[in-house]
C-alpha cells in the first residue's frame, strides 16, 4: 500500500510537469511538496519510458529550488535536456541541407512526424525526435539520386517498410514514396508551409496531419507501445486547431476501423494532460463501455509500455529442441518481444483497432510458419 500511494504521488507529480511543459504553465508546486529522493527516481525512469525527458526540464526549471529533485538528479535531467535540443538542432540542420539540395533538382520533401510535430510545441528543440522522415510525393527518383551525395543508400528492395534510409551527419533518413497497393492520406500532395526560429518547414495539409498523427499512434500500440508523447503530439494539435472538420476525420477513421482508439486516445490525453475544454462532435464521446472499461485500458497500456515498449524490452534466449539436440537462438531484441507477447496483445487491444489486429495475427502466423520451416524442414 505504502508503494501504490508513493507511486500514485509520484505519477501525479509526473503528469503536472507534462502539462507544465506542454501548455508553457507554471507547475502546481504542492504536487512537488514533500517529494523524496525515491519518489522522484519514479519520475525520472517516468520521463525516459514515455520520452517526455525534454519536455518535462522545462517544468522542473520553473519549480522553485526547494521544491526540485535532488541536486544530482536536477543536473542529469539538465545534460539530457541540452543532448536533446543537441540533436534536435542537429535534424534542423540536416533538414535544411537536403531540403535545400532537393529544391534545385526540383523535389519538394514534406516532413513527417518528428520536427514538423515538434512544431506544435511552445519549444520544440525539447521534444525527443528520432529520424528524420520525408515523404516524396512524386520525383522519387531524382529524389535518390540527390541523396547520393551524402553516401550509400539502403534501399528496401522488398518495400516493405515503404521507405528507403541513409545517414547524413549521423541522423537516419528516411525517404517514404506513394505506395499503390496501400494508398496513404498523403498521397493527395497537399502540404503547407511553416516558418518557426528561422528554419521554413513543409508539412502535410492539416486534415492529412491529423489523420497520420492517430494512425501512427494507433500502429505503434500495436508494436511495442504507445507512450505520453503521443498523447502529448495529439493535445497540441487539437487544441492548436479546432476549427478542424473532426466530424468528417471520424468517418473516414470509422471506415479503418479505428473509431474506438481515437475516441478513447482523445479523451483520454484530455482527461490526463490537458487543459480546459475541447469541442468535438458527437462521434467522439465515449459510450459507457468505452468510459468503464477500454479508457482504462489504454491508460493502463500507456503507463505501462512507454514509449515503444520500452519498459518491457529485454533480451532473450531461447532454446529449441530437435532430434535430441539443442539449438540456441538468439534473436533481435525487437522481434524476440514481438513474438513473446504479440498473441496477448493482439487479443487485449483488438477492440482498438480490429483491421489492424487481424492484421497483425495473420503476420505472426505467418512468420511462425516460415521460421518454423526454416529452421526444421530444410
Amino acid at each position: 500500500m505504502m508503494k501504490r500511494s508513493m507511486e500514485n504521488k509520484a505519477e501525479a507529480a509526473f503528469l503536472e510537469l507534462i502539462k507544465s511543459g506542454i501548455w508553457d504553465k507554471e507547475p502546481d508546486v504542492s504536487f512537488f511538496e514533500g517529494l523524496d529522493a525515491s519518489e522522484w527516481m519514479v519520475i525520472w525512469e517516468a520521463v525516459h519510458d514515455q520520452a517526455v525527458t525534454g519536455i518535462c526540464y522545462v517544468a522542473v526549471e520553473r519549480l522553485p529550488k526547494a521544491f526540485r529533485p535532488p541536486r544530482q538528479l536536477f543536473f542529469s535531467w539538465m545534460a539530457e535536456a541540452q543532448a536533446i535540443q543537441g540533436y534536435n538542432q542537429k535534424i534542423r540542420s540536416v533538414w535544411t541541407e537536403v531540403n535545400a539540395s532537393f529544391e534545385q533538382a526540383g523535389v519538394y520533401p514534406i516532413v513527417m512526424k518528428g520536427i514538423g510535430i515538434a512544431l506544435l510545441y511552445p519549444q520544440p528543440l525539447l521534444r525527443m525526435t528520432g529520424d528524420l522522415d520525408l515523404y516524396i510525393p512524386d520525383s522519387y527518383d531524382k529524389a535518390l539520386e540527390c541523396l547520393k551525395q551524402w553516401g550509400e543508400i539502403k534501399f528496401d528492395h522488398n518495400r516493405s517498410h515503404q521507405h528507403d534510409m541513409i545517414y547524413i551527419r549521423d541522423i537516419l533518413v528516411e525517404l517514404h514514396y506513394p505506395h499503390n497497393s496501400n494508398p496513404s492520406s498523403l498521397q493527395n500532395r497537399k502540404c503547407e508551409l511553416v516558418k518557426k526560429e528561422g528554419v521554413l518547414y513543409r508539412v502535410p495539409e492539416t486534415r492529412e496531419n491529423a489523420i497520420m498523427l492517430l494512425k501512427h499512434a494507433a500502429k505503434h500500440l500495436f508494436n511495442g507501445g504507445i507512450g505520453l508523447r503521443h498523447l502529448c503530439d495529439w493535445v497540441l494539435f487539437v487544441k492548436q486547431f479546432p476549427e478542424l472538420d473532426y466530424a468528417s476525420i471520424m468517418e473516414e477513421l470509422r471506415k479503418e476501423g479505428m473509431a474506438r482508439f481515437v475516441r478513447v486516445f482523445t479523451v483520454v490525453g484530455f482527461e490526463y494532460i490537458g487543459i480546459g475544454s475541447v469541442n468535438l462532435s458527437a462521434s467522439w464521446s465515449l459510450n459507457i463501455y468505452d468510459r468503464l472499461f477500454f479508457k482504462r485500458l489504454l491508460w493502463f497500456c500507456i503507463r505501462k509500455l512507454g514509449n515503444f515498449g520500452l519498459k518491457k524490452r529485454k533480451k532473450c534466449k531461447f532454446t529449441i529442441w530437435k532430434k535430441g539436440n539443442s539449438f540456441s537462438l538468439q534473436i533481435l531484441r525487437e522481434r524476440i518481444y514481438w513474438y513473446g507477447n504479440i498473441l496477448k496483445e493482439i487479443f487485449i487491444l483488438y477492440p482498438f483497432y480490429p483491421k489492424l489486429a487481424r492484421k497483425k495475427l495473420k503476420l505472426f502466423f505467418t512468420s511462425l510458419n516460415t521460421a518454423f520451416k526454416e529452421r526444421f524442414l530444410h
